[in-house]
């Protein structure tokens, strides 16, 4: 979190002041200033912390190789990333992290964002926020991260229209609220290429239950829309496989039934030349 150095005077004793803000932004530290009574008159962010000793040694112990001009919070997630092998978020991620004020840095771990983001959904006047996180991220499942799939943000319409119907819901809130931010990457038990088994969020809640049923009276996918398989958009996004192109797989199948057909009329004419000749 960046930190902002303001200089102003007290509102009520107009005595000089010079405070230091951990803010998101700097419209957060005048608020915190004006909120503490400070009629700002100067706002000065402050540089990065650079990393500490025992950090970078550590670090180095690890065989982390580390960035130039590299923050004390970017190593620390560099570090967290490292030991809990956890794959770098992506920019669309760290986007969403952006949306809801949630710290992070370039280096912050794809589980760690979300949990990050989740914890801080989950305070108290953020329902409808938390509700449209969950929303949207059942979305990503039903669709089975198709890279094509025409909702790409919590903002949608129909994410929203549907949040504003489970805001109020208690048992769905409470139900949601039992999960974990990492469980909302993906949802159920799927295989990895190496045979291992890996276990996302219950798709058998109260929760996901009421959210897909309204998802799907909402949403008409097209086959041409129609996303990759579960195991494929899976293994990219936690193996790093490339998926399958959406529409490829019944395109191939077109081309093999055209063949048949082809196939079936030579051999029916060449039949019917050798009975002529016959």
């Amino acid at each position: 979190m960046a930190k902002f150095e303001i200089k102003g005077h007290g509102r009520d004793s107009g005595r000089a002041r010079k405070r230091i803000y951990s803010a998101f932004d700097k419209a957060e530290a005048l608020q915190m200033a004006e909120a503490n009574g400070t009629i700002t008159d100067t706002v000065h962010l402050l540089p990065d912390e650079p990393p500490t000793d025992s950090q970078l040694a550590y670090a180095k112990d690890l065989g982390i190789s580390i960035p130039e001009n590299v923050t004390k919070d970017e190593i620390s997630d560099l570090i967290s990333s490292h030991l809990e092998k956890d794959k770098l978020a992506t920019e669309r991620h760290r986007s969403f992290a952006k949306r809801y004020r949630v710290e992070c840095t370039r280096f912050a771990g794809k589980r760690a964002l979300f949990d990050r983001i989740f914890y801080a959904l989950k305070e108290s006047g953020r329902e409808r926020e938390l509700v449209s996180w969950y929303v949207f991220r059942v979305y990503r499942e039903l669709v089975e991260g198709a890279e094509n799939a025409p909702i790409r943000e919590p903002d949608d319409p129909i994410i929203q229209e549907i949040a504003e119907q489970l805001q109020n819901d208690q048992p769905v809130i409470k139900s949601i609220r039992r999960y974990e931010g990492r469980d909302l990457i993906w949802f159920g038990e799927w295989t990895a290429p190496d045979g291992r088994v890996f276990t996302g969020g219950s798709n058998n809640t109260i929760a996901y239950k009421r959210t897909s049923q309204l998802l799907r009276k909402k949403l008409i996918l097209s086959e041409k829309t129609k996303p990759v398989s579960p195991v494929q958009s899976k293994r990219s996004d936690r193996f790093d496989s490339r998926p399958t192109i959406p529409g490829k797989r019944s395109g191939l199948k077109f081309k093999i039934i055209i063949i048949l057909m082809i196939t079936i009329l030579l051999v029916a004419v060449f039949l019917w030349l050798l009975k002529i000749i016959v």
